[in-house]
């Protein structure tokens, strides 16, 4: 477990906090005793106790400002992002928006702001491109890119502490529900034929419970690199995470998994090793168990069944 005396009644700042990993984030530092202030676009109702909720679009960079001056956060967690895996080119200007732009103006308000940020914490992703020929292979990772390009500027020019973090394949409970985990499990749950477009890809899952601790790690420890992975480091293709949900519904006769392919794709398993070393951090969940928990909880929800399961990845 980290040292949470480096969050304990700090000022923190969680921008995209009704997101999938931000709500759970908030939730998570408020009862490591620090002061939360969550900043997102449809903000809940406010209420008591150690979250404060506030509107805020942060592709609005007067906004960005005033979101600065009005909460004066010491570490910041940014989370925004379009989140959407697809090829399509309607989707370059809002990834664009929201993850580039977005992310460039929180970076440059931390940098910028009378009260020191000591520790800016940002979720890249795994789709991000490396090696030789490092060629995004859709908007999404072009964005996340660029933006983790961004963070890492800001760190060696300004002086800013930013510390990315990459989720890999992340599941679990309030997850987009055209995802291909709530996907598969409701539509099964609806006893509708379910079926996988493409199931070879090979992917790091990593529950949700363990990418928040994870995050709370990278923002605890003393210092870090650029980019450190939250995963568990095995890849398992999306056919073999179809058919355990099914397993566990008993629904198997109701899948169909196809063998086309949606061609390249990013293959990444997380760097487990530097994780544990630098973050004492190490998946917990097993893939089986965070899908018996994500069945769970889509099961406690009353919205009627997804049809169509040839979901997004992510």
């Amino acid at each position: 477990m980290p040292d949470e005396s480096a969050i304990a009644g700090k000022n923190i700042l969680v921008v995209g906090a009704s997101g999938f990993i931000g709500r759970p984030l908030t939730n998570r530092l408020a009862l490591a005793g620090a002061k939360v202030y969550a900043v997102c676009r449809n903000p809940p109702e406010p209420g008591t106790g150690p979250i404060v909720w506030s509107r805020g679009d942060v592709t609005e960079a007067n906004r960005v400002k005033e979101i600065f001056c009005e909460f004066r956060p010491t570490v910041v967690f940014h989370l925004t992002s379009d989140s959407q895996g697809g090829r399509e080119l309607s989707l370059i200007p809002s990834s664009l928006r929201n993850d580039v732009i977005a992310t460039v103006n929180v970076l440059q308000e931390a940098a910028s702001a009378d009260v020191k940020v000591e520790r800016f914490i940002m979720a890249g992703s795994f789709e991000e491109p490396d090696g030789a020929d490092p060629t995004p292979v859709s908007p999404y990772a072009a964005a996340k890119w660029a933006a983790s390009g961004y963070g890492r500027m800001f760190r060696r020019l300004y002086g800013l502490n930013v510390r990315i973090v990459r989720p890999m394949m992340t599941f679990g409970p309030g997850q987009k529900e055209f995802k291909v985990v709530p996907s598969t499990i409701s539509s099964l749950l609806g006893n509708q034929a379910t079926r996988i477009g493409s199931g070879s890809r090979l992917v790091d899952w990593v529950y949700i419970d363990d990418v928040v601790e994870g995050l709370i790690a990278a923002a605890c420890a003393p210092d870090l690199p650029y980019a450190i992975d939250l995963g568990s480091g095995v890849l398992v293709s999306v056919a073999d995470m179809a058919r355990e949900i099914a397993r566990q519904l008993g629904r198997e006769n109701l899948l169909e998994i196809g063998e086309g392919a949606r061609g390249e794709e990013m293959v990444r398993a997380a760097d487990v090793e530097m994780a544990r070393r630098l973050l004492g951090f190490e998946a917990k969940i097993s893939l089986a168990e965070g899908v018996s928990r994500t069945i769970a909880f889509v099961r406690s929800l009353c919205n009627a069944p997804i049809t169509d399961s040839s979901s997004r990845l992510g």
